[in-house]
């Protein structure tokens, strides 16, 4: 990965929103990664999964919720269990990885 990634990414409104927390380019890869395993992964499973710069839950919480509402993440019922929101990038913010990682 070279700078030139960052500036990519940073280019898509939902990529950029990404990079302006210092687990946002870890988060985007993990919702990246949860996406094309067809994981049922909510809030919970996804903060679990941050391994640095880990923010507190309710920061964590505030964040995902902004993004949401960005419509930079999408939120959808679990069929495995109904109480649970499956989190996943915006086709726009996938679309912005996809070129960003492009050669």
């Amino acid at each position: 990965m070279d700078v030139n990634i960052i500036r990519k990414l940073n280019k898509n409104a939902g990529c950029s929103m990404f990079l302006s927390k210092p687990y946002g380019l870890e988060l985007l890869f993990i919702l990246s990664m949860f996406d094309q395993q067809n994981a049922d992964n909510g809030i919970d499973d996804t903060f679990d999964a941050i391994q640095y710069h880990r923010p507190r839950r309710a920061a964590f919480s505030s964040f995902i919720g902004q993004l949401h509402a960005y419509h930079h993440i999408t939120k959808s019922v679990s069929p495995l269990k109904g109480s649970k929101q499956i989190l996943r990038l915006s086709e726009d913010t996938l679309n912005g990885l996809a070129k960003a990682l492009a050669r």
